[in-house]
């Protein structure tokens, strides 16, 4: 996979899913567990914390001292491929929280440990899953304070700092510019994930925004995530104006576009003629789209010079209700006869 993944997606970062590499050294790392009870925690700690490359790098020389586990292979293995599993090293990668696959199999993990079993009902396993996620979110929820030394940064630092590890006393510097709406944080969650980290939240909380500048807002985390999606599950319009199915004409579409994709792809030309044929397609559609809104705009416009004529005739009819005076001749309503 290591050599493939470059060849077919040259733009991608292939990286190591933590929770393998854990379980895969799983064996040994029970050894040394058992040797030392409090290794797990501190491991755990050093894995799970938003360090910096140098700070990651001192806490793990700080642990295999301590430990004295400078020639245990399993602890070799981890440190030589620190930089393919350990996203100290590749913060400013976006990945949009999907690094690993350690957070849904974990879950999985504390759902059947501590809240539902094989036997419970659905209704029982919905409310234990939703038990479940809030008590993640409240263990997870890190309490930080702000402080600043200038209009522009800030310093974060959490209130339940260990005093055994000396970097979980890391003050985490949020750089915010309120006229520009710029808001950065040393610890690069927004660049890694898309997601805003406890610390640029806590200066939000400090300075009291009304709201989130929008263009931290990303469109992939709304309802409008994907732009004109095949298949859109929102969509309840299901017929056309004339009662015609969507779904069948979509149906009828699709398989002749299959006909037409599988034909050109046997050869340079059919491929150039089919390639053709579609942009001159799409093309007609988008002036069928321009022709029927300029018809649109047209009908609105000419119901709006009705409306105002209509209004005219209504002041004019005004005007002729007014009485007039009063004619007393007698023969005013008498017409001439017409002569032949």
């Amino acid at each position: 996979m290591a050599k493939a993944i470059p060849k077919i997606f040259p733009w991608t970062l292939h990286k190591f899913c933590i929770w393998h590499i854990m379980n895969k050294h799983k064996d040994p790392l029970k050894k040394l567990y058992k040797l030392f009870p409090d290794l797990k925690d501190q491991l755990t700690a050093i894995l799970n914390h938003p360090l910096m490359p140098s700070e990651f790098e001192d806490a793990w020389k700080a642990l295999i001292e301590k430990y004295n586990l400078h020639d245990i292979n399993v602890m070799i293995n981890l440190w030589a491929e620190r930089k393919l599993w350990i996203s100290a090293y590749w913060k400013e990668v976006f990945c949009a929280r999907m690094t690993s696959t350690q957070r849904s199999e974990s879950m999985n993990f504390v759902l059947k440990r501590g809240f539902v079993t094989e036997r419970d009902n659905l209704h029982i396993f919905a409310k234990q899953v939703n038990n479940c996620v809030q008590a993640r979110h409240e263990a997870e929820n890190a309490e930080a304070n702000a402080s600043t030394d200038n209009p522009n940064n800030y310093l974060v630092h959490h209130y339940n700092q260990s005093k055994e590890f000396s970097w979980s006393r890391h003050e985490f510097r949020v750089l915010a510019d309120e006229a520009e709406g710029r808001y950065e944080c040393e610890c690069k969650l927004w660049e890694h994930t898309g997601l805003f980290c406890h610390h640029v939240i806590a200066v939000f909380e400090h300075l009291r925004l009304d709201e989130i500048p929008s263009k931290y807002i990303l469109q992939r985390y709304t309802k409008d995530a994907v732009t004109n999606p095949d298949f859109n599950r929102r969509d309840y319009r299901t017929t056309t104006e004339d009662g015609t199915s969507i779904e069948y004409r979509r149906t009828i579409l699709y398989s002749e576009a299959v006909k037409i994709i599988n034909k050109g792809c046997s050869s340079e030309a059919k491929f150039q003629i089919a390639l053709s044929a579609f942009r001159d397609a799409n093309s007609r559609l988008d002036n069928e789209d321009a022709e029927l809104e300029n018809n649109e705009d047209a009908e609105m416009e000419n119901n709006e010079q009705s409306s105002n004529q209509d209004n005219t005739t209504r002041e004019t009819g005004s005007q002729n209700d007014i009485p007039q005076a009063e004619n007393n001749d007698p023969y005013a309503d008498i017409q001439p006869p017409l002569v032949q």
